[in-house]
């Protein structure tokens, strides 16, 4: 007798609903966009014990016809596909047919409905193994569906579930990727009978923006409008002093469908470039539309993935998008109230992290003051117009309307400077680098990039592979102001730097630059590696940390930052301006309130 069997129907429901329901936020994430669909201006989503015990989601769409109730509770039914041409120009969020089927395979369902023009609405209930029971109901037009039991049946799916903790930040987590780019409809979550989420509904943008991530946020938001090519990009971002240690707070959509795409992550990280620290990641808010024929949706189980035709070009425009925004002139926030001035984001830890023991409300961080227990960083200081007074510590910013007073040097390596708002200081390492990797990087696309010449070579004594590498390397290194040559054995003969590394460099130091580069270990063809010799090469030739600094000096370094694009982070992403304002300096010497 033959082992192959065809499988019951009962089997094939629990197949398919494990590739559809992972856990509670599968639940929701299919509710919701099935009330999206439903054109729903409003959705309510209640989960209680992380939604394991019961999801709730509510709305006032256009309801299920007392005809179709019965239907929507069957496998691979739907009212969004009709023909294989529909597959093609999918403009709903869900389309298989199978949430409510797989849902019910798995757990308890009671679905309460009705439309527009039906006097009566209709009660769905069904418990797995059973056959469902439909009678007439009163509702209002809309649609309720709650669920409970989840994975009764099935006790070894119910372990792999997370805590109720986990997997209610999960819930969190998906009403927030579909919320934020549909400021058009009011979202509204609550969890364990406390109001996490609560956006009205034709919420602007940025005002969503700002009730999602805080009022701290706020100035540092920037919006994103970019079309090219059929191609349009829409959303905001937060500049490079709002980040994250993942990339939770990417919010992708395409066509407003949230998604989850590394290319276009890349993409986004990628415009960031040298203005964010290794680890951390942006937080922004982007949605792509492009012709619907270019996009495949049917490509994962939970639609989470989308397959989009020449990819890499809309990568390539997602890039430009951003790069663009973070291009543009910051406009200086001093001369404004104290609670306004650098509201940036506490360093307690690092810049602001995400993760928490409990997920901040959306309702209540609208209202959140800025903190001012910790260091603020510095983003939109204009430095332009640096003039001398009479004094040499005196330093007149005029778009300030104010002065600098130079204080001096701490361990000899942080400036700091005295304003009327409180203190600034730099990392004068940090500054200094960046100050050095703009102008490189200029020297190196205009092709003028200034060497000097050794009087007397240097000989490096490498290991033979290293020196193969090295001499691989030599047309990259060239433009650098790089010039090496074999010398023998496994010795290289470097006769120009760049100028800017000046005449007194050692062997130790080009010895330390050549590692550094070799250790990179990217296609040296590529942009990212002549980028990566770049902030090398600028490392190297700024201000060292423990270098005195003379007062003369310090304004040459600020002189410098005035016109440098990108002040406010090193080439690795790290600050270099910080602000302590009085009222911090006072509330830590006890003089104003704990």
């Amino acid at each position: 007798m033959g082992r192959i069997r065809v499988l019951s129907p009962d089997m094939v429901s629990f197949i398919s609903a494990g590739e559809v329901i992972d856990g509670p936020w599968s639940i929701v994430k299919e509710l919701v966009e099935n009330s999206l669909d439903a054109a729903a201006t409003h959705i309510d989503i209640e989960i209680r014990g992380g939604g394991i015990d019961s999801v709730v989601v509510s709305d006032n769409g256009h309801g299920i016809a007392h005809d179709d109730v019965p239907m929507c509770v069957r496998g691979h039914s739907t009212s969004k596909v009709r023909n294989r041409e529909d597959l093609d120009t999918i403009a709903t969020y869900g389309f298989r047919g199978e949430a409510l089927a797989s849902i019910a395979a798995v757990a308890d369902l009671h679905i309460l409905t009705r439309t527009a023009d039906e006097e009566m609405g209709s009660k769905l209930v069904s418990r797995v193994g059973e056959a469902p029971k439909i009678t007439n109901a009163s509702r209002p037009n809309g649609t309720t569906v709650e669920v409970t039991h989840l994975f009764a049946r099935i006790p070894a799916r119910k372990k792999q579930l997370g805590t109720p903790k986990t997997e209610g930040q999960r819930v969190v987590d998906v009403v927030m990727r579909h919320a934020m780019p549909r400021f058009d409809v009011g979202f509204r979550l609550v969890k364990d009978g406390e109001v996490i989420i609560d956006c009205p509904p034709e919420q602007s943008p940025r005002d969503r923006a700002v009730a999602a991530w805080g009022a701290e946020v706020a100035p540092h938001l920037a919006e994103v409008y970019f079309t090219k090519d059929s191609i349009t990009i829409k959303g905001f971002l937060a500049r490079p002093l709002v980040t994250r240690g993942t990339r939770a707070r990417e919010y992708l959509s395409v066509h407003k469908r949230p998604v989850e795409d590394m290319r276009l992550s890349t993409a986004v990280e990628s415009a960031y470039s040298t203005l964010l620290m290794r680890g951390r990641y942006p937080v922004c808010v982007l949605d792509i539309s492009l012709d619907p024929l270019r996009v495949d949706v049917n490509v994962h189980p939970t639609k989470r993935e989308v397959r989009i035709k020449d990819a890499e070009e809309v990568a390539s425009a997602v890039r430009e998008s951003v790069r663009r925004v973070l291009l543009e002139p910051q406009p200086s926030t001093f001369g404004q109230g104290p609670e306004d001035i650098l509201a940036g984001p506490s360093l307690e830890p690092f810049l602001m992290e995400e993760e928490s023991e409990k997920p901040s409300s959306l309702s209540s961080s609208a209202n959140r003051q800025p903190t001012t227990d910790a260091f603020r960083l510095v983003e939109g200081v204009s430095l332009e117009g640096v003039t001398s007074e009479t004094s040499d510590d005196i330093i007149r910013v005029p778009t300030l309307g104010g002065t600098f007073r130079i204080v001096g040097q701490v361990h000899n390596l942080y400036v700091v400077l005295e304003l009327q708002e409180g203190l600034l200081i730099i990392d004068q390492h940090a500054a200094h680098e960046r100050v050095m990797y703009e102008r490189l990087r200029r020297q190196m696309n205009s092709g003028a990039m200034p060497v000097q010449e050794l009087l007397e070579p240097i000989v490096l004594r490498l290991q033979h592979t290293d020196a193969e590498n090295v001499l691989g390397l030599s047309d990259v290194l060239e433009r650098m102001g790089y010039s090496v040559s074999g010398f023998g054995g496994n010795e290289i003969l470097v006769t120009t730097l760049p100028d800017v590394l000046g005449y007194q460099v050692s062997e130790k130091e080009v010895t330390s630059i050549v590692d550094e580069i070799l250790a990179i270990g990217v296609d040296h063809a590529s942009e990212h590696f002549m980028d990566e010799i770049v902030k090398i090469t600028a490392c190297h030739s700024a201000i060292r940390a423990g270098q005195p600094m003379s007062k003369d000096e310090i304004r040459n370094l600020l002189v410098a930052m005035a016109s440098t694009p990108n002040r406010y982070s090193c080439p690795h992403g790290r600050p270099t301006i910080l602000r302590i304002s009085v009222q911090e300096l006072e509330k830590k010497f006890g003089r104003i309130g704990h």
